[in-house]
């Protein structure tokens, strides 16, 4: 399926999550996602959305910036740049219905590709219903962005979910200071004696 555009919402009756997605075929796909599934994917899918890099790489910043920064960056430009605005467009939907994902899997294809791969298999069902789904980077940091925010409507408390996209990818700011330790030997260092 060639995504043009998700709908994620969180279903407080069902206490799940509802990823819509049309295509620009115009055909629609649903998928029901539970905690317990999110709770193993969502941190294996965003550790490999940051993995991928986007379609316009820049170089690491002259000024030695870090690349985690630099990504960062680029990504919050990225989600800038996309249009959340548009409202869904319903499309006609699968004769199935939304799948009860059961398992999920995704696929790094290269350095700006990923595969997304949904399940259902149920007891009772004879056949095992399949949704894939390719997309680029770009398409991979947005669905990413709406899953987070419907993780946060969740209140699941998913590890990763109330970060925003740009900080998961950054590092944390010790590491981009100097230690405290560093900064206190620095203050309590004698001061040089120069000889007039």
């Amino acid at each position: 399926m060639q995504v043009h555009q998700f709908q994620v919402s969180y279903v407080a009756e069902q206490d799940r999550l509802l990823v819509r997605m049309n295509s620009t075929a115009g055909d629609e796909q649903g998928l029901w996602l539970t905690r317990r599934l999110m709770l193993d994917l969502f941190p294996h899918l965003d550790k490999a959305v940051h993995e991928l890099s986007l379609s316009d790489p820049q170089t690491v910043g002259h000024d030695g910036a870090a690349e985690g920064a630099v990504r960062a960056h680029q990504q919050a430009e990225t989600l800038g740049q996309s249009d959340f605005q548009t409202p869904y467009q319903e499309a006609s939907p699968d004769a199935g219905g939304p799948l009860l994902v059961t398992a999920a899997h995704y696929q790094l294809l290269n350095k700006h590709e990923m595969n997304l791969r949904f399940d259902e298999a149920c007891q009772g069902q004879t056949e095992t219903r399949t949704v894939e789904i390719h997309m680029v980077s770009e398409t991979a940091l947005a669905l990413l962005h709406v899953l987070r925010l419907g993780l946060q409507a969740s209140g699941w408390g998913i590890s990763g979910a109330n970060q925003t996209d740009t900080q998961s990818a950054l590092p944390t700011q010790a590491s981009l200071d100097a230690d405290a330790s560093d900064w206190d030997a620095f203050a309590l260092a004698e001061r040089p004696k120069y000889l007039n």
